[in-house]
């Protein structure tokens, strides 16, 4: 096709450069001296989990140091970059204007979806419209799409509140017994993460040594070995008593000892860990790799009474908007109350996050001795969302209390799209029984079947965009979209898929 205007090379090095894509490395440049070793790679970052039980394990340091500084409000986890909700943050380009352009549009034109091509390469062609000002950029996006097997059956445990464990020495054995069944568990459960929903400890301000005796039970997850050189992934969502927002503490919404003993500083530098809003861990995110398939978890922090703030609200729905083929996860402390209702900041929650397509599950504690689940369905978008709170459980004939180390564990079956629930305390290895606390979801994983990776990335001022895909293996079935941006503008082009003759 005749090459269209073309910018002066500068224009044009600095506008490929501006409209590359923004998500944000899975793998941070350095890595975490608490994660024990140095870790490189790129979208989609390492597995998290191995069949091998044996993995060469040590035992990390204890962190309590205060946290740095992260990125700004508007960001998706990158430290010390800026956005504007809405927009690519994105500098004016010469030649752009003011704003990006409303109705610029990009398609898959070539090949047909479910096409038969004659391989060994084949051309990615993307048409794009609509008012273009400058060179517009197009990032391709290739996966092969495998076969499922019981194989890539994965499992992530839910601890619910511990604030009785941290705060009485006599429960606190039920914690680390948590931590360190996870651990011990690791391969055998092909665990891939872990995510605490919050009220990690009873008097979040007042009362150090709580925040010492959780520091104690997580760091067992963050031993380290040639599987996991991070540590096993997890993510903490603050709760009302982390942040003071109960009647036990004396200075509301506060995060400063969450912060010194679960801050930034903790994670960054692991592979896992995506970022956080703002300068604070308080709402944080993790990214894990389950065989073929991502898996984005973002932690919200309570807020009760305050409601979600709507700028935290949009940064966690960019967060997963980035990543529109892995499954989407959101943990916060207080989402569904106990008749199966949503709270107040969970319902604020939701109704952003319905319209979130990957997002899958919602996790939730605080309302203590209650288990309730639902499933709401926005326009085909299913959406479950989970209560489990053991805190005040006590039964005197297994001698326990605090909530006898009954913690939640999910099983995923990519092969089947489930995902079951099962309820289980390590310290007496015991299953709790009955629909509400044993029970099986359906749950799309589909994206299991492969990963995604950048393959290219072509820019031009014409009406397509093409980029040439080589070594495409005879008989396999690929699939492919593309991320196009022009101007500040940027459309994730619709999935197509095509097979190798």
């Amino acid at each position: 096709m005749p090459a269209g205007p073309r910018l002066p090379w500068i224009a044009l090095v600095a506008l490929v450069a501006a409209c590359g894509d923004n998500t944000p490395a899975l793998v941070p440049a350095t890595a975490s001296t608490t994660a024990g070793s140095t870790s490189t790679g790129g979208e989609g970052g390492p597995p998290t989990s191995t069949a091998n039980p044996d993995d060469g394990t040590t035992d990390p340091p204890v962190t309590t140091a205060p946290p740095t500084t992260g990125g700004e409000p508007g960001t998706t986890g990158e430290p010390g970059t800026t956005g504007e909700p809405g927009t690519t943050g994105e500098p004016t380009l010469p030649g752009c204007g003011d704003a990006p352009p409303a109705d610029f549009v990009a398609e898959p034109s070539a090949p047909a979806d479910g096409a038969a091509v004659p391989g060994p390469s084949v051309d990615l062609v993307v048409t794009i419209g609509g008012t273009i000002l400058a060179d517009a950029t197009a990032k391709f996006h290739l996966r092969e799409v495998h076969t499922l097997t019981d194989a890539d059956d994965f499992t992530i445990v839910i601890l619910p509140d511990t604030q009785n464990y941290t705060q009485f020495p006599g429960n606190f054995p039920q914690y680390p017994a948590q931590t360190q069944w996870v651990w011990d568990h690791r391969n055998t459960d092909n665990i891939v993460a872990v995510l605490h929903n919050g009220d990690v400890v009873q008097h979040g301000n007042i009362e150090e040594i709580e925040w010492q005796r959780a520091d104690t039970a997580m760091s067992t997850l963050e031993k380290t070995g040639t599987k996991f050189p991070d540590g096993i992934p997890y993510g903490i969502a603050v709760g009302n008593h982390d942040n003071g927002a109960s009647f036990h503490d004396d200075i509301p919404f506060s995060t400063a000892l969450f912060n010194k003993y679960f801050g930034v500083d903790r994670f960054e530098g692991r592979a896992y860990y995506g970022g956080h809003y703002g300068k604070k861990n308080d709402n944080n995110w993790i990214l894990v790799r389950a065989g073929n398939l991502d898996i984005l978890m973002v932690s919200l922090e309570y807020r009760g009474d305050l409601g979600q703030d709507p700028d935290v609200l949009a940064w966690a729905r960019g967060v997963f908007e980035e990543h529109p083929h892995a499954l989407g996860i959101v943990n916060s402390h207080h989402i569904v109350k106990a008749n199966g209702d949503f709270s107040a900041e969970g319902k604020q929650i939701y109704d952003v996050m319905k319209k979130v397509d990957n997002v899958q599950l919602m996790t939730s504690g605080h309302i203590k001795e209650f288990r309730a689940r639902r499933t709401d369905n926005y326009m085909g978008h299913r959406i479950h969302s989970m209560l489990a709170d053991y805190q005040d459980l006590i039964v005197p004939a297994d001698d326990c209390a605090g909530g006898c180390g009954y913690m939640r564990i999910w099983r995923f079956s990519p092969q089947k799209n489930q995902l079951k629930v099962e309820t289980y305390s390590p310290s007496l290895d015991k299953f709790m029984t009955g629909d509400k606390e044993q029970f099986t979801l359906t749950v799309d994983l589909s994206a299991a079947t492969g990963v995604f990776e950048v393959v290219g990335q072509t820019a031009g001022h014409d009406a397509t965009l093409v980029h040439t895909v080589t070594d495409l293996k005879p008989g396999a079935t690929y699939e492919w979209y593309a991320i196009v941006r022009e101007c500040g503008a940027k459309v994730t082009t619709p999935t197509r898929t095509f097979t190798v003759e």
